[in-house]
């Protein structure tokens, strides 16, 4: 019944926002006004223009009767539409072709114009008579102003009407919120129903519990401040600024939209984190506050992490893994993304509920475990593309725990559970929607956004690893970013050759070598994500963790008990030091105002010496040699039969990877404590000191640092934003930093005009102006380049002379205010689409594919 009711969700009807759009302003002569539609072009058009204004027009000079761009406007031919009068006759424009309508057949009579759909309409009313003069096969045109030359005398000569593109504006009608209470409430009866029939569970004494539980406090203590201290002393991601501006519309537009790109198309179904969050974001938009979820989540994480240790100390004889090592190894896989606004925090935090579910169903012979795997695993799919690798450890418990079953009964009666629980997904993604508007946002996003097929896979690699790659991602390639991910490949290869040698009882077998097969199995589901970016692999966080942590403590064990000889240890050392190598030849490059201060900028660490085979080799030599004599005086002989030689082959591969896990975090934080320090000794800003200063009180970011000359004042950039009418446009990769900045609203199908725009310094400038740009990422500001200029106030960041020309200010060519906006509602099935705008005819844009 849950699987129902949860199939009949994403077809139940909606409750749609109906926005239409009349000019001129009731009891206002008709004036040329700005009028941005976003997306571009409005779901219906009509204009209306009486004969009288044809028929009455003096001279040979043509006047535009109506437009919908300013006429010398670029692309105003082939986007806009416009109606001009000539020698007394009409002529009509649209799709970059004009059509002659002739001279008026009386003047008491009226022009309409009807577009919809691919269909364009002009016909003539002539009293009770109408006439068709044209159809012509044309989408409904862009609009970006409502524009008109006719003389004051003839103002009320045109007029129209437009039924803006509202679509994601949707809210569920009381027959879908029926579905979803009752959906919900079949989920708490499966999970109620498997506890009951599959909670068996098995309690072993442990030893020391008391001591060790103390331990685990006081190790997660040290975790939670090392995380709160990342969230002030971490850079930001580099979506942060994007992701920001899709949780500030989200009250106006009432969904979770693109904002920057794609016409600001829904993100159906990844919207589970904007419905969590918006109270919090409601308190602050301090980068330091709208962290706290990804905090959070990382201490959770961690806790998961610990009560994976020790459900393994608890059941089973693996090697113990301390605590310093798994504390080391979550900071070396959360730090690169753990404190930025990007999903995969959340992903990973999903992740790791699921693998604590696996194996505690697992240990504690308790298969109900598996259906909070299960919920987990669907609430992934409600954060981004890559939540559906919560569902690899609940697949592998899956099939672990069907082997103990023995009733085939049981077996499907737990799958299909599992199956029930994954829907609370359905409800959270298609709670505003149906299924037409995630076809329609699914299908904007792909097309003018990611689109990669899954043989790009290498250039996620590429980005991480350097080669052929612009300077804009020269971020992906800092060693913080290369070493969690080429390490745990690396542990990975070491641990499966070690399984393929020795199968039975081997170190690695059971859940102590489940992560590694998590780790593998994700790497491999990733190739099918459309977007290839390296921040994707901050989502396979949890298994990295484990997979460090696992490895490092378990490989002297195997090697020693499985009676590995030089060629595999040898094999293991080359491998080790190679990925730590080229994990380390990475440059010492940071995103936007993290750059700041930052010492040995987009230069290797140390001059190279960190990333020096040679160099590395020696250390790792002689960390071996100190960890055998530790050995051999405590234990009085080692443990491993193999000879002197071989057991430092070993050692050495062992220790090179622990001292590179125990190294990142404290270089990592040092570089930009450093950073932080340079620029607090000249006196210029920077983001820790933003972070800070959110702590001690409130704080407006950059804008507080920038200083605006205008007018004979120098006024920092917050006060002028404060003073101003109008919002303020912030380009994405800057955002972050202007928590003050009241950006515009899309909302309505409509933009709000900008007063100023600040944009990105340097290099990020170009991304930025990617969002006033219709190709070819679909950009939702793209309008305003048609009806608007930008003058440029001289700013500047405080003793950052190299940071200068932030600030423009908008200048549009006719008033913004110059029509009324009147909102209804109706219902509309669940599959409903309207027409689609990810296809070449929009914007002339070519397929994703080619």
């Amino acid at each position: 019944m849950t699987i129902a009711l949860a199939l009949a969700i994403p077809l139940a009807p909606v409750r749609s926002d109906q926005v239409d759009v009349s000019w001129p302003k009731a009891g206002q002569p008709a004036a040329s006004t700005v009028a941005m539609f976003m997306p571009y072009r409005p779901l219906q058009l009509d204009v209306s223009l009486s004969c009288s204004a044809v028929s009455t027009a003096a001279g040979s000079a043509p006047v535009t009767a109506f437009s919908t761009f300013p006429p010398d406007a670029d692309g105003a031919r082939q986007w806009g539409m416009s109606l001009v009068v000539r020698d007394q006759q009409l002529f009509l424009s649209v799709a970059d072709r004009e059509h002659a309508l002739g001279k008026a057949p009386s003047t008491g009579c009226s022009y309409r114009v009807h577009a919809e759909d691919q269909q364009l309409v002009v016909s003539v009313a002539d009293g009770s008579q109408t006439r068709e003069l044209t159809r012509i096969d044309a989408l409904v045109p862009q609009v970006v102003a409502f524009v008109t030359d006719l003389p004051p005398e003839q103002a009320g000569a045109v007029s129209a009407h437009a039924q803006a593109d509202a679509r994601f504006q949707t809210s569920p009608t009381p027959l879908k919120l029926i579905l979803m209470i009752g959906c919900a409430l079949g989920i708490l009866a499966c999970l109620i129903a498997g506890f009951r029939f599959f909670g068996t569970r098995e309690r072993p004494r442990e030893v020391n519990a008391g001591r060790r539980r103390v331990a685990d406090l006081v190790w997660t203590g040290l975790v939670a401040a090392g995380v709160a201290a990342w969230g002030i002393l971490g850079p930001q991601s580099v979506d942060d600024g994007w992701f920001l501006g899709m949780h500030r519309n989200f009250d106006a537009a009432g969904y979770a939209g693109d904002y920057y790109m794609s016409f600001n198309a829904a993100e159906t179904p990844a919207v589970g984190l904007q419905y969590l969050f918006a109270p919090l974001f409601h308190f602050s938009w301090a980068p330091l506050w709208v962290r706290i979820p990804a905090m959070l989540a990382g201490i959770a994480i961690w806790a998961l992490v610990l009560g994976i240790v020790r459900l393994v100390r608890r059941y089973t004889d693996r090697p113990r893994v301390p605590h310093w090592l798994l504390a080391a190894a979550f900071f070396v896989a959360w730090m690169p993304g753990g404190a930025g606004l990007r999903p995969e925090p959340f992903v990973a935090l999903c992740v790791a509920v699921s693998g604590y579910a696996a194996v505690r169903a697992h240990l504690t012979n308790a298969p109900a475990w598996l259906l909070v795997g299960a919920v987990a695993a669907g609430l992934a799919f409600t954060v981004t593309s890559t939540g559906f690798l919560a569902v690899i450890p609940l697949a592998i418990g899956l099939v672990q725990t069907c082997r103990r079953l023995t009733g085939v009964r049981d077996r499907v009666a737990l799958v299909v559970l599992a199956l029930a629980a994954m829907t609370v997904a359905v409800p959270i993604a298609f709670q505003d929607t149906g299924l037409g508007g995630f076809l329609d946002s699914a299908g904007a996003r792909y097309w003018y956004g990611a689109d990669l097929s899954w043989y790009h896979e290498f250039n996620r690699y590429q980005m991480l690893l350097g080669g052929g790659i612009s300077d804009e991602f020269l971020f992906e390639q800092h060693p913080m970013r290369r070493l969690p991910v080429l390490l745990s490949i690396g542990l990975t290869v070491i641990v499966l050759a070690l399984r393929l040698r020795h199968r039975g009882g081997s170190t690695f077998s059971g859940p102590f070598g489940w992560p590694f097969a998590w780790y593998g199995l994700g790497l491999a589901s990733l190739v099918f994500t459309p977007t290839k970016i390296g921040s994707h692999f901050f989502a396979l966080a949890f298994f990295t963790v484990l997979v460090l942590a696992f490895g490092l403590s378990g490989l002297p064990r195997a090697f020693a008990r499985e009676h590995v000889g030089w060629v595999v240890r040898l094999s293991a050392l080359f491998l080790v030091l190679l990925l730590t190598s080229v994990s380390f030849s990475g440059i010492n490059s940071w995103w936007a105002y993290d750059r700041l201060g930052m010492p040995e900028l987009n230069k290797k660490l140390l001059h190279g010496l960190l990333a020096n085979p040679a160099l590395i080799l020696v250390a790792g030599v002689a960390a071996a040699g100190v960890i055998m004599l530790i050995i051999r005086r405590y234990f009085g002989r080692a443990r491993d039969a193999a000879p002197s030689p071989v057991r430092w082959i070993g050692w050495t591969a062992v220790a090179i990877a622990g001292l590179s896990v125990l190294l990142m975090p404290p270089l990592t934080a040092g570089l930009l404590a450093k950073a932080a320090v340079n620029q607090h000794n000249r006196g210029a800003w920077s983001t820790v000191s933003a972070n800070l200063h959110s702590v001690t009180g409130s704080t407006c970011g950059a804008a507080d640092a920038i200083r605006v000359d205008g007018e004979g004042a120098d006024r920092p950039l917050s006060q002028v934003l404060a003073e101003q009418d109008g919002p303020t446009l912030v380009d994405w990769p800057i955002s972050f930093w202007f928590p003050c900045a009241r950006l515009p609203q899309l909302a309505d199908g409509l933009l709000e005009p900008p007063a100023t725009v600040v944009v990105a310094p340097g290099p990020y400038r170009f991304d930025g102006d990617l969002t006033r740009i219709a190709k070819p990422h679909g950009g939702a500001f793209a309008p305003m380049t048609k009806v608007a200029a930008y003058r440029e106030l001289p700013s500047r960041l405080i003793n950052d002379p190299e940071l200068s020309g932030l600030l423009l200010e908008v200048d549009y060519r006719y008033p913004v205010d110059g029509y009324d906006v009147r909102k209804t509602t109706a219902d509309q099935p669940g599959w409903h689409r309207d027409p689609p705008y990810a296809n070449r005819d929009y914007t002339g844009q070519a397929p994703p594919s080619s």
